[in-house]
């Protein structure tokens, strides 16, 4: 029986010292030296059919793309449209390839169910969720951006939907830990997804402006948004992906729009619990003179105390264990987090 990683080990590498990583129980606060082919993982995860596709059809791309064009710059990323597609197909994997029958990490039905949409029904579960292998075999089979969306018009269930919403419609923002002397750690869910104070109220105050119904950038913007601010994705122990909400686009420095922040988060970098908009400043954008797009993405520093939410995140979502290279780099990030 293959022994299947969750969180694969192209990423839990990036999370060593001395080729071992630090693998830290959250109930008990023990942590214990080990290699990445022991941590993340469980003999026969998944079918020997869906761990061949998971590598061939989305890890060996986009490992490709991590080790020689993101994990080695310090101060600028570049990619074109094919690299970006391959990048949000690996963030829609991360979020499915993790059980999770009860939907506790999917931000949508915890919104739903508090409003009263969602009532608590085993069954009804069940539907949401989806077939845990289905879903992640259909985003697999998907090679372009119109196959992806198709599912999310579908509609087959809450999970599939949301997570490539969540991914597709996002921007992504790159930040570094370099500056901050604290490291990334990471979850046993290998990302986390996190929803402030604005929440849903970021959707109605998109509703509530007066252009909203005669400007369609605005309810491109809304259709696009959930209540989901942001996700991280760590990518290695001093760097890491978010996938912002656009909604957050309107509140950027340049945007003709004006955003009302509620009284629990008068600021962006409340509602954001780190950062400011330099933070999550869009990426720039070119067309090349073969006619590709190309993003270009400004690394962005974080600080101690940045870290330390950021972390506290990625704590929060884990179910039982985290890992990370070294204790002395991680020490702020527990202590602040409880943990």
């Amino acid at each position: 029986m293959v022994n299947s990683h969750f969180v694969p080990q192209f990423i839990l590498r990036n999370f060593c010292a001395d080729e071992k990583i630090q693998y830290y129980n959250l109930e008990n606060k023990k942590a214990e030296e080990r290699s990445t082919r022991s941590v993340f993982s469980e003999k026969g995860y998944y079918p020997i059919n869906i761990e061949k596709s998971l590598c061939q059809k989305i890890e060996v791309q986009f490992a490709n793309i991590l080790n020689k064009k993101i994990l080695n710059e310090n101060y600028r990323i570049s990619l074109n449209s094919k690299e970006i597609l391959i990048l949000k197909k690996y963030l829609i994997i991360t979020m499915l390839r993790v059980r999770d029958d009860n939907l506790e990490h999917n931000i949508w039905y915890h919104e739903l169910k508090r409003s009263g949409i969602i009532v608590e029904d085993d069954l009804e579960k069940e539907f949401l969720s989806g077939d845990f292998y289905e879903n992640i075999n259909k985003v697999l089979e998907c090679d372009d951006l119109d196959k992806l969306l198709d599912l999310v018009k579908k509609g087959d269930n809450l999970n599939l939907v949301t997570f490539i919403k969540d991914a597709v419609y996002s921007y992504n923002v790159f930040v570094r830990s370099n500056h901050s002397k604290e490291d990334f750690l990471i979850p046993d869910r290998g990302w986390a997804g996190y929803r402030g104070p604005v929440g849903v109220k970021k959707l109605n105050a998109m509703l509530n402006m007066p252009v909203f119904m005669f400007d369609p950038y605005v309810q491109m913007i809304w259709f696009m948004s959930s209540p989901q601010d942001y996700a991280i994705y760590p990518l290695s122990k001093s760097l890491a992906l978010l996938a912002v909400s656009s909604a957050f686009k309107i509140c950027l420095p340049g945007s003709p729009y004006k955003f009302i922040y509620p009284d629990e988060a008068p600021s962006l970098s409340a509602c954001l619990g780190f950062g400011n908009a330099n933070t999550i400043a869009l990426p720039e954008n070119r067309i090349n003179r073969d006619g590709t797009k190309e993003y270009r993405y400004q690394i962005k520093q974080l600080t101690k105390k940045d870290m330390a939410f950021l972390n506290g995140v990625l704590i929060k979502n884990a179910d039982k264990y985290v890992c990370y290279a070294d204790l002395g780099r991680v020490t702020y990030s527990l202590k602040e987090n409880n943990t």
